[in-house]
């Protein structure tokens, strides 16, 4: 019993590993991994400000991109993603998605942004030897 039920969650976890994931022939992030909607719509008085992971070997976790701790999408390699929002100061942050295989010891970076009514923002998100790295385009 106890054998066939360790063969049953091996087997569940191998078959969550190869589930393909959605892309889009662009490079944004499909609509069904944006969990807040409302922050790719422009409207007057918002800051643009952009993701863009690289892609790559070290790139192939899916990432959770959360704004002040909520989570606004997952984000495959070498995926961008545009959000807009009102001027203040915000926290964007990446970890991996947490899974079976995701270990205990993921860390998850952060940077913040102080948005500025009409500014344009780029960070760059990538996953390095040491861990993963936000960066903002020209710091």
């Amino acid at each position: 019993m106890i054998k066939a039920l360790a063969a049953c969650a091996t087997a569940l976890a191998l078959a969550a590993c190869a589930a393909p994931v959605e892309r889009t022939s662009s490079g944004e992030i499909p609509q069904s991994r944006i969990y807040i909607k409302s922050m790719t719509q422009q409207d007057a008085g918002l800051s643009q400000v952009e993701f863009s992971r690289a892609a790559g070997m070290l790139n192939n976790e899916m990432l959770e991109l959360a704004i002040n701790d909520v989570v606004l999408a997952q984000m495959a390699s070498g995926e961008h993603l545009a959000i807009w929002l009102k001027p203040g100061r915000y926290d964007f942050s990446a970890r991996p998605v947490l899974t079976l295989n995701t270990p205990a010891s993921a860390k998850q970076d952060r940077v913040s942004v102080e948005v500025k009514a009409g500014g344009a923002y780029k960070i760059h998100i990538a996953t390095e030897v040491r861990g993963l790295k936000m960066s903002l385009a020209g710091q």
